[in-house]
C-alpha cells in the first residue's frame, strides 16, 4: 500500500538516510526517536510535503503509483483521499476563525464533490464515529470553546473524512493527559481495524507506541537503526540506542533502590543529537555510544537479522565484528 526507500537532504545536510518503510493495508506502524532524528521527516515525505529547500531522492509509492519528485497538483490528488495526517498540535492545526464542523465539512465538499447538505451530514456521522459528545452541537462550535482532547478528535474526523488507505498520527497524544491520551489511542487502534486502514504512529512516547501498534522502527540521526515487532523490540531491543531509550523510560521497572540503599538513577544517553550539518559519517549514534569501537564512527552499519522479524544496524551485531568488544 506504501512503500519508500527515500533520503532527504537540506543543503548537503541529510536529513534522512535511505529510510525503507513499507506499510501494508491495516497495518500498524511505530517510529520513534528523540526530536531531530526525522520521525516526522519521513511522516512528511508519505504525505508530499517536505520543504521546499529539501532535495529528496528515491522512492514513495503510494497504492503501486511512484510520486517521489511528483508535481504540487499530483499530491494534491492523493492527499485526504489516499492519505492524511494528524498533526502535532490540534489548536494550531485548527483554524479559530472556523467552527469546527466547516473545517471537516470542506474537504468533503473539495474533494468528494458533495453538497453542503451532504457534506455536513457525513462531518456529523463523522464526529459520531469519533465519540464527540452531542455530536450536531460540536459541529456549531469553534476550537477554543472545545478541550484539547475534543480538538484531537475533530483532528481524527478530519483526517478521516475522504476514508484515506493510510493515515499518519504526528505525535498525537501530544499536551493531552493520561487518561485523555489513552483514549485517543483506542480510538486509532480501532479506527484502523473497522476500516482496514493503515496507521503510522510517530511518538516519543514509548508506551503509547506499545499499545498503538504492531511493528516499530527506531530512528536517529535520520538513518533506521532497529525494527521489528513492537512487543519484540520493547522486550528485548538489541541496538544500543534503543536500549538507551529504554532506559531512561521513567516506568516501573526502572524505579527502586540499589543494594545499599540508593535510589536508584534513570539510565541517560550522554550528549545530545548533533545537528545534521554535523552527523557522523558511519554509525549515527557515534560519540554517544557506550559501546562504541573501531569501525563504529567511519563505517556506516548494515542491517542485521535478529530473527522473528527483529533487525538491527549495530557493528555489535554483524558477523564481521561481534565479539571484538568495545574500544
Amino acid at each position: 500500500m506504501a512503500l519508500t526507500q527515500v533520503s532527504v537532504a537540506f543543503s548537503g545536510a541529510v536529513a534522512l538516510r535511505e529510510a525503507s518503510v513499507s506499510i501494508a493495508p491495516g497495518a500498524r506502524l511505530g517510529i520513534v526517536g528523540e526530536s531531530g532524528c526525522g520521525k516526522s521527516m519521513l511522516g512528511l515525505c508519505l504525505m508530499g510535503m517536505v520543504p521546499d529547500a529539501a532535495q529528496v531522492t528515491g522512492s514513495i509509492r503510494l497504492n503501486g503509483q511512484e510520486l517521489a519528485g511528483a508535481p504540487e497538483r499530483v499530491w494534491r490528488r492523493h492527499r485526504a483521499r489516499d492519505v492524511a495526517m494528524i498533526f502535532q498540535e490540534p489548536m494550531a492545526a485548527l483554524n479559530p476563525l472556523k467552527r469546527v464542523g466547516e473545517t471537516v465539512m470542506e474537504p468533503l465538499m473539495i474533494h468528494e464533490g458533495l453538497s453542503r447538505p451532504a457534506a455536513r451530514a457525513r462531518a456529523l456521522a463523522l464526529f459520531e464515529e469519533v465519540g464527540l459528545p452531542d455530536p450536531a452541537a460540536s459541529l456549531r462550535q469553534y476550537p477554543h470553546e472545545i478541550s484539547g482532547g475534543q480538538r484531537q478528535r475533530v483532528l481524527i474526523a478530519l483526517a478521516l473524512a475522504c476514508d484515506p488507505g493510510l493515515l499518519v498520527a504526528d505525535e498525537p497524544t501530544t499536551a493531552l493527559d493520561a487518561n485523555v491520551a489513552l483514549r485517543i489511542i483506542e480510538l486509532l487502534v480501532r479506527l484502523s481495524k473497522s476500516r482496514n486502514m493503515a496507521l503510522v504512529f510517530i511518538s516519543h512516547d514509548l508506551a503509547a507506541v506499545s499499545r498503538a501498534t504492531e511493528q516499530m522502527l527506531v530512528m536517529y540521526g535520520g538513518d533506521i537503526v532497529e525494527r521489528g515487532p513492537t512487543a519484540q523490540v520493547l522486550a528485548a531491543p538489541r541496538h544500543p540506542y534503543t536500549q538507551g531509550l529504554l532506559g531512561a523510560r521513567p516506568g516501573l521497572e526502572n524505579r527502586g533502590r540499589t543494594p545499599d540503599g540508593r535510589r536508584k538513577r534513570l539510565v541517560t544517553i550522554p550528549g545530545t543529537v548533533p545537528p545534521l550539518f554535523d552527523l557522523p559519517q558511519g554509525c549515527r549514534f557515534s560519540g554517544r555510544c557506550g559501546q562504541e569501537f573501531a569501525p563504529c564512527a567511519r563505517h556506516r552499519p548494515q542491517p542485521t537479522a535478529l530473527g522473528g522479524g527483529q533487525e538491527a544496524a549495530c557493528h555489535l551485531l554483524s558477523p564481521l565484528h561481534a565479539g571484538r568488544g568495545a574500544a
